[in-house]
């Protein structure tokens, strides 16, 4: 990818954290499985086409895990400014949907030849992955800053995760349109990033260097999970048994 882009990205976030967390992405995604086989052609476009199926089911149930980091909010009356952060989740949330998401993605899985998106069924690891987030930060104790972080990780992972995507799939599989959703989310997830942090290092008063470890483990788990679906979609079509 181009320096000149990755510089962009960084001044958007307007912190070294950034910095960071791109580099974090990149190499993340450079170790994957399935990112390294759509990038070379190798993985077979029915598989590629079924991945998306999956990540199509996971980003409609994203808006849930907005809720997590609103209900895991502070209270008013607080040492934390609960206006702030509760102003900043939710110019999330209408953002997911004002923007209609769901009705972009539809149109992505159509492109890539799935007809009615509406039949894809979850795979295990797709039911598990959805549940992760409410599974870790819903629990007693658990840390409502930690969650926005571990938002912000993915946010700002989907641009890198979301221009391999595009690359790949006009290279090597022909599509070039109807992808409108992941150019959406190219541009807009460095703001986004910039968004969720601001709450953190504001609202919060977070220790950087704990939300900076929240947010990488985050993208270790998003990247585990396409890595994921696409190995139990090899076993299926090698006719491995699951």
């Amino acid at each position: 990818m181009a320096a000149d882009h990755w510089r962009i990205m960084t001044s958007l976030a307007g912190s070294a954290v950034s910095a960071d967390l791109l580099a974090h992405a990149v190499g993340t995604l450079d170790g994957s499985a399935f990112f390294s086989d759509l990038r070379t052609g190798k993985a077979p476009a029915e598989m590629v086409r079924d991945v998306f199926g999956q990540y199509y089911l996971w980003r409609n149930q994203f808006h849930r895990w907005l809720g997590v980091c609103v209900v895991k909010s502070p209270a008013f009356g607080t040492e934390f400014d609960a206006s702030r952060v509760l102003t900043g989740l939710t110019e999330h949330i209408a953002e997911e949907v004002g923007g209609d998401h769901h009705g972009l993605a539809v149109r992505m899985l159509r492109a890539l030849g799935v007809e009615r998106p509406s039949s894809v069924e979850p795979l295990p690891v797709t039911a598990a992955y959805c549940e992760s987030f409410p599974a870790r930060f819903l629990a007693p104790g658990a840390d409502g800053a930690e969650a926005v972080a571990a938002l912000a990780g993915r946010e700002i992972a989907s641009p890198v995760r979301n221009r391999v995507v595009l690359d790949a799939l006009a290279e090597h599989y022909g599509v070039v349109s109807g992808l409108e959703f992941l150019t959406l989310h190219e541009t807009k997830g460095p703001g986004q990033f910039a968004a969720l942090w601001d709450i953190l290092v504001n609202g919060y008063f977070a220790d950087e260097a704990l939300m900076l470890a929240a947010a990488r483990r985050e993208i270790g788990e998003h990247v585990a999970f396409w890595d994921e679906v696409y190995a139990h979609l090899s076993r299926s079509l090698a006719g491995v048994p699951a």
